[in-house]
């Protein structure tokens, strides 16, 4: 079981605990699921913009972005698989946050399995808190359309308008307050559910209490995270990276010049098309990406080796986000038990018979002393008739 300080300093250890197999294998099926849906979805909305699915693929290979000719159709299909992707990734989330809840109670045998039950359990709550803030945020807006709608009567809509200026400044107000919970709650309701099992409401109770007893302490810690998984993420990429030089340099000694073409076409095939346009202005500049970019002859055995090759490195690219992730997760796990340490004296990692002992050393009051009777006195014997 890890000591905690509850202050800045856990945050550096979010880069050592994303560094799990478990975390790491959940956030990779989590994303995979989420970059599959998103990718069919982009890839027909390119194609309902007029954009052959050949012209998409090749511009965007896996990870189709919006374009400038969308319409309300593309723009549609494209948002449903980002919704798909967003959603994926919460409920990964939110069985890692339960995994590093319980590492952090020294569990350390808590299995994907157990946080996937837990997950059956607990998914409304875990999408609920951002989707009841959405809705809540949906009507406001709903009723500011109807209220230009009724503007638009003559002479009495524009007076109503007028007189419910300052009302509708004090609502927007309001509706942006609800967007930066939104934005909380759409990072930490995961956590918060999955770090102390929490219903709906408790989530959306925890998400407004982060946002205005500890939003110094949300925001500075936050950004502490995202430098320290970055790092984290750059020293596990450059062990990456060297680790395929070896084998890229290795295969190709034993190989020759077949494996570097098969290796070369893996990489330029299954490359997203805007990845390669910023390795072509690279290359450009410093001659050391040109290799990479060079156009090979291969028999249909060599396409074959390339597709296999250029599925694992988008597996090896996929592993890298997912740690990037997993950091990510714990170190929120750990954020959200400091500001509940900070704001409420508790301590969510606590282990259950910690919490017992806890509990029975509370001194109880000893109740207060009943004062002694006074024995009653026994009544003089009467004196005997002689």
């Amino acid at each position: 079981m890890l000591k905690l300080y509850f202050d800045y300093r856990d945050v550096f250890r979010a880069a050592r605990l994303g560094l799990s197999p478990k975390k790491i294998w959940v956030l990779f099926v989590g994303l995979l699921a989420g970059f599959a849906v998103h990718g069919l979805l982009g890839h027909l909305a390119h194609l309902a913009a007029g954009r052959s699915l050949a012209d998409s693929w090749a511009i965007f290979g896996l990870v189709p972005l919006p374009w400038s000719d969308f319409g309300a159709g593309a723009w549609l299909l494209w948002g449903l698989g980002a919704l798909a992707f967003l959603l994926c990734y919460l409920l990964a989330a939110a069985v890692v946050a339960k995994i590093t809840a319980e590492q952090l109670r020294g569990n350390e045998f808590f299995e994907i399995g157990e946080g996937l039950t837990f997950l059956r359990g607990n998914w409304k709550s875990v999408l609920g808190g951002p989707l009841v803030i959405v809705a809540f945020v949906a009507f406001l807006l709903a009723c500011g359309l109807a209220l230009g709608l009724w503007g638009r009567i003559p002479v009495v809509g524009e007076w109503t308008v007028a007189l419910l200026t300052v009302p509708v400044y004090f609502v927007c107000l309001f509706i942006a307050f609800l967007l930066a919970a939104l934005a909380v709650g759409v990072c930490y309701s995961p956590v918060i559910v999955g770090a102390t099992k929490s219903d709906t409401f408790d989530s959306l109770f925890e998400t407004f209490s982060a946002v205005t007893a500890q939003p110094w302490r949300l925001v500075a810690y936050t950004a502490l995270l995202k430098l320290v998984s970055f790092a984290g993420f750059l020293v596990f990429g450059a062990f990456t990276a060297g680790a395929l030089l070896v084998a890229f340099q290795t295969l190709g000694l034993a190989m020759g010049g077949k494996f570097t073409a098969i290796a070369v076409a893996a990489f330029n095939g299954y490359t997203p098309g805007w990845v390669m346009n910023a390795l072509i202005k690279l290359s450009g500049c410093c001659g050391g990406c040109q290799f990479l970019l060079a156009a090979t002859d291969l028999n249909w055995s060599g396409h074959v080796s390339a597709f296999i090759i250029g599925l694992s490195l988008n597996a090896v690219r996929l592993m890298l986000l997912s740690y990037l992730a997993s950091s990510f997760v714990a170190g929120q796990t750990i954020i959200y038990g400091i500001i509940v340490k900070k704001r409420d004296e508790r301590d969510i990692f606590a282990a259950p018979e910690e919490k017992e002992t806890a509990t029975a050393e509370v001194p109880c009051e000893a109740p207060a002393p009943q004062p002694k009777k006074a024995p009653a006195r026994r009544a003089a014997p009467k004196a005997r008739k002689k």
